[in-house]
């Protein structure tokens, strides 16, 4: 509740002092290593952080202006689809983290408030995951959950009719009526007023100075 402590080293002290106080075995507290749907969920992480490192983001970002233009309502169309597909199969704050500067590019190309296409991406990843087995953690629990009560599991793309129906729903809600209640919020232009009105109030500019710095010189590159 305080937040303290971070979010691993609480889950990690629970599971000790569980089986401590006697409440479960020691063989119990660690048995959820052993769920298909933790290894699972754990496999996601790392193929998420292996589409980040390879640079998938910036083959994304020059695609999405190529087929979307700088039309605002394609835009948010092609990025929430975008979105939606990687989450399919990749976790949905990765699938943010990797697209944020993606957004924050488009945006600077575009001219369009970097607010009115960061709240799309967001839904569109969170819709995205609804449409497979893997897209989500609690899909993945469900699944879990069946064959754990002799029950057939979900296949993969069981959640797809139902889930896909929601995303086109989505995007199409966005495109033609919820981006007219998006805010138009843009903090690199905020930023760089404060920042014009700091150099004239303290004279900043007075006191500014470049020198060019030789390459044989002894203090390049120091």
């Amino acid at each position: 509740v305080s937040g303290r402590f971070p979010l691993e080293v609480t889950a990690l002290l629970v599971m000790g002092i569980l089986p401590v106080v006697g409440l479960v075995t020691p063989a119990q507290a660690i048995a959820g290593f052993s769920s298909p749907a933790v290894i699972t969920i754990w496999a996601i992480f790392i193929v998420s952080g292996a589409l980040t490192r390879a640079g998938a983001g910036d083959l994304l970002g020059s695609q999405v202006l190529r087929v979307a233009g700088k039309r605002e309502p394609i835009l948010i169309a092609v990025i929430m689809a975008v979105a939606a597909i990687l989450s399919a199969v990749m976790n949905n704050v990765a699938v943010s983290a990797l697209m944020l500067p993606v957004i924050m590019d488009i945006a600077r190309q575009t001219g369009i408030a970097p607010s009115r296409l960061l709240m799309p991406l967001a839904y569109g990843a969170l819709l995205g995951g609804l449409t497979t087995q893997i897209g989500t953690p609690p899909n993945i629990l469900v699944s879990a959950a069946m064959l754990d009560h002799g029950f057939s599991s979900f296949s993969m793309f069981d959640f797809m009719p139902l889930g896909g129906a929601i995303l086109c729903a989505g995007i199409a809600y966005m495109v033609f009526f919820g981006r007219h209640l998006l805010p138009r919020r843009d903090p690199a232009r905020t930023a760089a007023q404060q920042e014009i009105s700091l150099r004239e109030r303290y004279d900043l500019r007075e006191r500014m100075f470049f020198m060019r710095i030789p390459i044989d010189s002894e203090l390049s590159g120091k």
